[in-house]
């Protein structure tokens, strides 16, 4: 009985530690710049949406009916495909919640069409990091984590590159524009994904991407949708502000730093050298899902760093000057 009560207690402890977690709501909204509806109705739904709680929103622009449209012309393929794969190109506005199209006849004000979908709960969560080089590329990299136990079927993964606020007044007369869409990284199916079985593995999608003159690189984001293949229905959603980003400016612009990584398998130990000792370094090392493990500040022109504690496989490190980002790599440990 005492061993059946502490199995049970053991399971219970388990079970709490290894739970699902909220489910993010993703809007995806189909609108245009030349369209008066959209010019009446966008309106209110921004109101709307904007005193929800956890939910994304990206804006799309698809051809039609206005193929005239600057923001659908800037990627008028990724956004009518997008359009197409939820089966509503030909008009707008429309919206799109988890992945449920939207009866185009609903009041895009009411705060009815967000209720089905909130307090829910996902057996994975994305996490996201979203590094831009200089003004000219972007990297963006999903960390896909099972955190509960799940049969989930066949998953799709989107990821996106989207512009937070575009100041742009189409022929409709609306001036401002939120979070439109730029360019996908996976294609507008999106790339077939499995969730590991296994509660805390993870399954990482990196992907980097030059940018258009076009965009407000200041303004970029990334975001990422896990759905079910066949049903479209969302597991998860996630995004990172434009604000939030790292900025790798480039060696040339610190115009001090030229670092050498050397990884002695037999001794996991990492040595940083320098040409000449700049202050104010840090050199920290993460797993692959971005976990930080251990991090050490640079004193000398020459340091190690003892990482037996480690387990043999593949880190990331990264050397910081303050909060900036100056050099960032992989270390095979062995």
């Amino acid at each position: 009985m005492k061993r059946f009560i502490l199995l049970s207690a053991f399971v219970c402890l388990y079970q709490i530690g290894h739970s699902q977690v909220p489910k993010k709501v993703i809007v995806e909204h189909f609108t245009n710049t030349k369209c008066s509806i959209c010019a009446s109705r966008n309106p209110g739904f921004y109101t709307n949406y904007n005193a929800q709680t956890g939910v994304i929103h990206l804006a799309i622009h698809p051809s039609s009916p206005y193929s005239a449209c600057v923001l659908s012309q800037h990627n008028a393929v990724e956004n009518d495909a997008r359009t197409n794969y939820y089966g509503i190109y030909g008009g707008t506005p429309r919206l799109v919640i988890q992945g449920v199209v939207v009866n185009s006849g609903a009041n895009y004000g009411s705060a009815s069409i967000f209720t089905p979908y909130l307090g829910q709960q996902s057996p994975a969560s994305i996490k996201i990091m979203q590094v831009k080089y200089g003004n000219d590329s972007i990297r963006s990299r999903v960390v896909i984590k099972t955190e509960a136990a799940h049969s989930l079927p066949g998953l799709s993964l989107f990821v996106a590159l989207a512009e937070d606020t575009i100041n742009y007044t189409g022929s409709n007369g609306e001036p401002v524009h939120y979070d439109v869409f730029r360019k996908s990284l996976t294609g507008a199916s999106g790339i077939n994904i499995t969730l590991p079985a296994t509660i805390g593995d993870s399954v990482v999608y990196t992907k980097s991407s030059t940018v258009n003159g076009a965009w407000n690189f200041s303004r970029i984001f990334t975001l990422a949708v896990l759905q079910e293949t066949g049903s479209k229905a969302v597991v998860q959603a996630q995004n990172i502000s434009a604000s939030s980003n790292s900025i790798y400016t480039g060696v040339s612009e610190f115009n001090f730093l030229k670092a050498t990584i050397n990884v002695y398998s037999s001794q996991k130990t990492v040595y940083v050298n320098q040409d000449k000792f700049i202050e104010n370094l840090t050199f920290s090392i993460y797993d692959l899902s971005g976990r930080l493990l251990s991090n050490k500040t640079i004193d000398s022109t020459a340091e190690q760093m003892d990482l037996n504690h480690l387990d043999a496989g593949i880190y990331l490190y990264s050397i910081k000057s303050g909060a900036t980002h100056v050099k960032t790599g992989k270390l095979l440990l062995q």
